[in-house]
């Protein structure tokens, strides 16, 4: 059976929205709580707030013991892009810095 940590919230301090994940590590999220139609709204149905919060915002999502990352990248027309797999959790956050640039924060 796959454990299941609780869930906490994060607050964007640009407009005060709200989301659950299990964590938030150097400006990714751990297994966040995704919008309702995440994975099948077409990009341009998307709202203005929707696209500032995901657009281009890596998160993770595991499974087991195995971690994919994916971002809202405009790759697909409705749906994040895969970006990756790792095993380990901090190898992937380790290459996402790279992959982002930054230790990004809100």
């Amino acid at each position: 059976m796959a454990k299941t940590n609780p869930m906490k919230t994060f607050v964007f301090d640009v407009d005060n929205t709200q989301y659950q994940a299990e964590n938030y590590v150097k400006g990714i999220f751990i297994n966040p709580v995704l919008p309702d139609n995440f994975w099948t709204e077409p990009m341009e149905n998307r709202t203005p707030e929707h696209m500032r919060h995901w657009e281009a915002m890596p998160f993770i999502l595991s499974d087991n013991d195995f971690y994919k990352v994916y971002c809202l990248d405009g790759g697909a027309w409705d749906r994040p892009s895969l970006i990756g797999g790792f095993d380990s959790q901090n190898r992937l956050l380790s290459l996402l810095s790279i992959y982002t640039g930054n230790d990004r924060t809100y």
